[in-house]
């Protein structure tokens, strides 16, 4: 290196330091020299190649501190600027929009990179240090972030004190079992504060994985997941027997299925101490349905889903993939499996122009005509970075209507399907919206940066031309 370095434990580590057999990167403190020196450093032994990568992860960490500083300060500039109009909750919204604009990152990520910033910064600047130094991860950070969310202020130095003693050491999840010992130690009831907070959270949600398949996720009271998974394990035991090929996890699935959307299992029906014989009677016991065996669509929960179509996949004469509404593209057989079932909305479109070819009824207003065509079109949220699906968004004016003036009409150009975030986030101040010829909307943010959302087309088009997603 040329001189020495500062090590995180202050101690100099000079280049040919006799005590290791080469540079020492991942005991350095990370700063934009150690980025320089490590992104000309190559070749050498198994022990270099880790140490460098040592080296690079406290690079991470330091410059996701740098960040989260930045975006705290964003927060306060904000809170003061009067583009922002001076409402802490619509300020909020859009400090948290833009953050996740700029990094392009997901709302849901966006909001979470801002609370850390602030819970950092403003709560925990021992951690955020620690951060900084690589002395801790992000995720080990945000974790002590998570766990002392209820206690009171003046306890939090010493319970940064005491996590941070040993953090270097550590995983995240072994942070964050330090962390809930140093609470619990220091204030028993913000224990029960964070466990009645954290109940309020519940939650479901749908992840979309590769190969046409998703994930359910479900955060739930521990006796309520356990409750539940139980049913489900039972039930997934139960269907085993000769001729059974699904691995237990497979049946376990499957039995969630029915539950949900066959109701062919009733309530309690699958318990042990009703798949017995009844009380006086000799005669048999009830048996578990196999989950996923005898499954009929007229028994199926009348949900209705979207999935488009191109018309020739739907024919049979080519394999262009589908698009399920909220998840994204599906194979080709399984689009037109779904088509095929009534309770699914089948939109069928040209396979060269992504154009909807037809759209059936539907319940909402503007017309009814209007409103699916709109949803179809837009499938999730137009802002840029949003994914919640069309058909749970408000169909907002992006001109307000006026019904005595000639500004405003109920027409597909003006309509646009916005979740109630962003829909509320229009009307914040400094916001606009316009929508260009072609479809393309372009979200401008009180900074004065703009954002496109290219217009999807309802199906992929057989040509499909790349184009960058964001405008500055």
């Amino acid at each position: 290196m040329g001189e020495s370095a500062r090590t995180t434990s202050g101690q100099d580590v000079a280049s040919g330091d006799d005590s290791t057999p080469g540079e020492a990167w991942s005991r350095y403190l990370p700063d934009g020299l150690l980025a320089d020196m490590l992104s000309v450093a190559s070749g050498g032994s198994c022990w270099d190649r880790v140490e460098r990568i040592g080296g690079w992860e406290r690079i991470i960490a330091w410059a996701q501190a740098n960040q989260l500083r930045a975006i705290a300060g964003f927060v306060r500039a904000a809170s003061t600027d009067p583009a922002y109009g001076g409402d802490p909750e619509q300020v909020g919204a859009s400090v948290c929009a833009e953050v996740g604009l700029i990094t392009r990152v997901s709302p849901r990520t966006a909001d979470g990179r801002v609370g850390d910033a602030v819970a950092l910064v403003e709560r925990l600047p021992a951690v955020l240090d620690a951060l900084a130094e690589g002395r801790i991860s992000l995720a080990g950070a945000r974790a002590v972030g998570e766990e002392t969310g209820s206690l009171s202020e003046d306890l939090l130095p010493e319970v940064q004190s005491r996590v941070l003693r040993r953090s270097g050491e550590q995983t995240p999840s072994q942070i964050r079992a330090a962390t809930r010992r140093a609470v619990a130690g220091l204030d028993a009831a913000a224990v029960r504060r964070r466990a009645e907070k954290v109940r309020q959270e519940r939650h479901v949600r749908l992840i979309p994985e590769p190969d046409g398949m998703a994930t359910l996720s479900a955060y739930l009271p521990a006796a309520d997941a356990v409750g539940v998974y139980g049913v489900l394990d039972d039930c997934a035991r139960r269907a085993a027997g000769p001729g059974e090929t699904r691995t237990i996890d497979a049946r376990r699935a499957d039995a969630l299925v029915d539950f949900v959307l066959d109701r062919l299992v009733q309530p309690g029906r699958c318990t042990p101490e009703n798949d017995a014989p009844d009380a006086g009677s000799a005669g048999p016991r009830t048996p578990c349905p196999r989950p996923g065996i005898g499954r009929s669509s007229r028994d199926r929960a009348r949900v209705q889903v979207r999935v488009t179509v191109p018309l020739t996949t739907l024919l049979g004469l080519d394999q262009l993939p589908g698009e399920l509404a909220g998840f994204g593209p599906v194979p080709a057989d399984v689009a037109r499996e779904l088509a095929a079932v009534g309770t699914w909305r089948r939109l069928v479109t040209d396979p060269l122009s992504g154009a909807l070819l037809d759209y059936g009824t539907t319940r909402y207003r503007p017309p009814p005509h209007l409103a699916e065509h709109v949803i179809a079109r837009d499938q999730t949220c137009d802002f840029p970075s949003c994914r919640v699906p069309a058909h749970r968004c408000d169909l907002d004016h992006r001109v307000p209507h006026h019904p005595d003036t000639d500004r405003g009409a109920t027409s597909a150009d003006n309509l646009g399907a916005r979740c109630r975030g962003h829909h509320q986030l229009k009307a914040s101040p400094g916001w606009h919206l316009t929508r260009q010829p072609g479809g393309t909307v372009v979200w401008q943010s009180p900074t004065g940066h703009r954002y496109r959302r290219l217009p999807p087309p309802s199906a992929e088009p057989a040509a499909t031309i790349d184009a960058p997603p964001f405008q500055r």
